[in-house]
């Protein structure tokens, strides 16, 4: 359905049955067709240029060392929706905090699973007719968004509960909502564009692309060759020993063996070796495309 943002005036699609709408131009809150006041906002601590140094001085397994002569293409601000609750299990008040979850199902772009959002050092927000950022819908609602994120924290309460025999009750309550930034960067090197996005607030490199270069092939190649003899050689060694044992000649097949057993080991190596572009995803292995 169409909405028209009673502050900065822009028309916009929006869900239909969503219980928060926001404006993507200035990040107006709407509930219920009324300006929604309790959302708040973590202030991006690096500018654009800060995040391509972050960028540019971030070194991933087999990246070139001359990273930092890329360009930067392009730098889009893009504030995610959270969820803010106040966590309480009755009657463990010594245990009360504030929380955050990422109210999106599906971000714009990578953001590793499991991130810890931080809840302290928000300010509350005003929305601007200047457009400096993109901001984003809340896909899921709160009470879906807390079933997610609630279990360590329900977690800890039941566990000291334990120690002490007292029942507990969860009094979570919805407090608002609070915008989170990254950067969404693209930058050029040597004549090819790669993407990254950077946490704005914490600094962080959650994602990035970037070229293998010669000097990580190399020692991918060496790599991969060390793992795949040092398997053919234990497949052999390990022939030999059943060999002695029985009295029948197994050397070959403890060859085989550690043959393909090396190919195996070593094929993310060997991958490294042919490609030439990989990407980094905090948390996750590196991944060549």
């Amino acid at each position: 359905m169409k909405v028209r943002c009673p502050y900065c005036g822009a028309e916009y699609e929006a869900p239909e049955g969503a219980q928060y709408l926001v404006c993507p131009y200035c990040g107006t809150v709407l509930r219920e067709g009324k300006i929604f006041e309790s959302v708040y906002l973590f202030e991006p601590r690096l500018d654009k240029t800060a995040a391509f140094n972050r960028v540019f001085g971030f070194r991933p397994w087999a990246s070139p060392r001359d990273l930092g002569t890329s360009s930067p293409a392009d730098a889009e601000l893009h504030f995610l929706p959270l969820y803010l609750y106040y966590v309480y299990f009755e009657p463990l008040k010594e245990l009360a905090t504030y929380a955050t979850a990422l109210a999106v199902e599906r971000p714009p772009f990578y953001v590793p699973r499991n991130y810890r959002f931080p809840a302290r050092w928000r300010i509350p927000f005003k929305p601007s007719l200047e457009r400096t950022a993109v901001f984003h819908q809340p896909q899921l609602d709160p009470e879906t968004a807390w079933a997610a994120a609630s279990k360590p924290y329900e977690k800890e309460a039941r566990s000291y509960a334990a120690a002490f025999k007292k029942p507990i009750s969860d009094k979570t309550t919805f407090e608002g909502i609070v915008y989170y930034p990254f950067w969404k960067l693209k930058y050029i090197y040597r004549g090819k564009e790669y993407n990254a996005v950077v946490d704005a607030a914490e600094g962080n490199v959650v994602y990035m692309e970037y070229p293998i270069s010669r000097r990580g092939r190399a020692a991918s190649l060496a790599a991969a060759i060390t793992i795949l003899t040092g398997s053919v050689v234990l497949g052999t060694a390990i022939g030999m020993g059943i060999s002695a044992a029985k009295g029948v000649d197994l050397t070959l097949w403890g060859s085989l063996g550690g043959l393909i057993g090396g190919i195996a080991g070593s094929a993310s190596a060997f991958t490294y070796v042919v490609e030439r572009k990989a990407v980094y995803r905090e948390g996750q292995e590196i991944e060549v495309l």
